[in-house]
């Protein structure tokens, strides 16, 4: 099993001007703004996130497709370049497509709607493919509220599994495995472990060729909806059929703060050291593959300390681990 990381905001420091660096210092540009100028770069930078997972002792890489995505737009040669320095250091890849705007009409009943989203997700899985990734990860896609009931929601189901089939077809036939992960509450649908499992073996009994990558961080929010999270929370692993993991996301949940993921070795959240452990114990037994932490900086101390933050996350969770 590899350990791995999506950087999330972790490196867009770096990819600020020397002036915008000095007015994120003074507390003129919060991290948002930081993100929305910079993350772009930092996305595209693939080598220097290698160096980092390197650093860092871990093995994995998952790219973020998501708004902004510069990766559709990358040339043949620098898709093998990214491919070629990956294995050249033993990193292995996987990338997560796009969820929001387009992306998140995976499960819209409107064909018309669904269809430009199916593309946008081949065009990403393409490149997936091309850089030598292992797996790729969708979200559910969202609704709005009035959506998610009755005779809609069915809809919706039934639209989301057709997606489903389609695109596990299609990555099968680029030698990538598609994961569907469970979304978070404030989506609407499909933040259920029962519901997720559920469109998933029906897109296998139609043959489809597809996993779940449970994002525990993501379960966690249905705290905000006055559902129970329980004491050991790290147990709704056990329910989870082995033969459908393969990639699963690890990051954590402040309810409270509606915080989204926090540093683990900070335990900011619901996820303590002996919950790690627990869970550390439950993904090895299940098989998984690679677990993703998506930590991202939720302050200025945490962004101008980034680097020191990364190391001892990382080697808190590796201890942990046995990694």
């Amino acid at each position: 099993m590899r350990l791995g990381r999506d950087y999330t905001n972790c490196l867009v420091f770096d990819y600020l001007s020397e002036a915008e660096k000095k007015a994120f210092k003074e507390g003129k540009l919060d991290i948002g703004s930081m993100n929305a100028i910079a993350i772009h770069k930092a996305k595209l930078d693939v080598t220097r996130q290698i160096e980092v997972t390197r650093e860092i002792g871990f093995g994995h890489i998952e790219l973020d497709a998501d708004l902004p995505n510069p990766y559709i737009a990358l040339s043949g040669e620098e898709r093998a370049k990214i491919k070629r320095v990956a294995e050249y250091n033993d990193i292995t890849l996987s990338l997560h497509l796009p969820y929001s705007y387009v992306g998140g009409s995976v499960c819209c009943m409107q064909e018309s709607d669904r269809t430009v989203a199916l593309e946008l997700h081949k065009k990403c899985i393409e490149f997936a493919s091309d850089v030598g990734a292992k797996y790729v990860n969708m979200h559910p896609g969202s609704v709005p509220f009035y959506h998610a009931i009755g005779k809609y929601k069915e809809r919706t189901h039934r639209a989301l599994v057709a997606s489903l089939v389609e695109l596990a077809d299609f990555a099968s036939k680029h030698n990538v495995a598609l994961h569907l992960e469970n979304n978070v509450a404030f989506d609407n649908v499909y933040s259920e472990i029962g519901d997720c499992v559920l469109a998933i073996e029906d897109a296998r009994q139609q043959g489809a060729d597809v996993y779940f990558n449970l994002d525990i961080g993501h379960w966690f929010t249905r705290a905000n909806f006055g559902k129970e999270i329980p004491s050991a929370p790290e147990k709704v692993m056990e329910v989870l059929p082995k033969e459908l993991l393969k990639e699963v996301h690890l990051n954590d949940y402040v309810p409270d703060k509606k915080m989204f993921h926090p540093p683990l070795h900070l335990e900011w959240g619901l996820l303590k050291k002996e919950n790690l452990r627990r869970y550390s114990e439950i993904v090895k037994r299940k098989g998984v593959e690679v677990v993703v932490l998506e930590t991202a900086l939720k302050n200025e101390q945490q962004v101008l300390d980034r680097r020191n933050l990364l190391k001892a996350e990382s080697q808190y969770v590796r201890e942990i681990f046995g990694a």
